[in-house]
């Protein structure tokens, strides 16, 4: 089923216009515009995180400012918009999309030109894929250079990630709760055994099975070093047991 916009009331003072979508995933997207400052108010409400809502205001093609609304803290949230660029690019507004002027890739739908301008309609998929900027004079509109696109992809990402020190506390319990379940469950194991073969066997499943609940229960990159040091003390011991025992 298609999805269509809809109008509604202006939550923000100086808004004249607004519309909002429901996504067939239940996501909900809405758009205002300032027309006598040339501002785009975009925010989308993600049901998978549990109608937590984003947002960035853009005039004329560029941002100038992102933030977690639920929280009202500043946020990249170029991740959290640009999966629905496709359903902002269909916003029944000429002036809005110019606006917005491909902030977040969003673009206004190709439509293909008469025959007497003949350019866009031999090559369509140059058109979609590199949009005109004829009038970007007009409107103000300045647009992201590959250099400024690739320095702000890198600054949301830096951003996201988190300092060193954040990273660290993120994901030290974890790892240390990994590192003692490790420990006690190899003393366990050559307590009842008694066989050096048996513990580096243990140790080494250990390891990987550390990695894989990094990996697929945290969602999170596997620590190597802790991997490789559960493998490493799993093949002492089984050296040893296999050779001098």
């Amino acid at each position: 089923m298609k999805q269509v916009w809809r109008k509604q009331k202006p939550r923000t003072p100086g808004f004249i216009r607004a519309f909002i979508l429901e996504t067939p995933l239940g996501d909900v997207l809405e758009a205002e515009f300032n027309f006598h400052e040339r501002l785009v108010r975009l925010a989308v409400e993600i049901k998978e995180e549990k109608g937590r809502m984003y947002g960035a205001t853009v005039k004329n093609g560029t941002v100038q400012g992102e933030k977690d609304i639920t929280s009202g803290r500043a946020y990249p949230v170029f991740r959290k918009i640009w999966p629905f660029r496709e359903y902002f690019s269909t916003l029944p507004d000429k002036d809005m999309l110019a606006c917005i002027g491909g902030a977040y890739e969003i673009y206004p739908p190709f439509v293909p030109d008469t025959p007497e301008k003949g350019r866009s309609q031999r090559f369509p998929l140059e058109s979609a894929l590199f949009p005109s900027t004829r009038y970007d004079s007009i409107f103000g509109i300045v647009r992201e250079t590959r250099f400024q696109r690739w320095r702000r992809e890198r600054r949301e990402a830096r951003e996201a990630r988190g300092s060193l020190w954040v990273r660290f506390k993120r994901r030290v319990w974890g790892d240390l709760q990994d590192i003692c379940m490790g420990v006690g469950f190899g003393c366990l194991v050559y307590y009842l055994y008694y066989d050096y073969v048996v513990l580096g066997l243990t140790l080494g499943i250990l390891g990987m099975a550390a990695g894989l609940l990094d990996f697929l229960v945290r969602k999170r990159s596997v620590l190597m070093t802790k991997v490789l040091s559960f493998l490493s003390f799993g093949s002492y011991f089984f050296y040893n047991g296999y050779v001098y025992f």
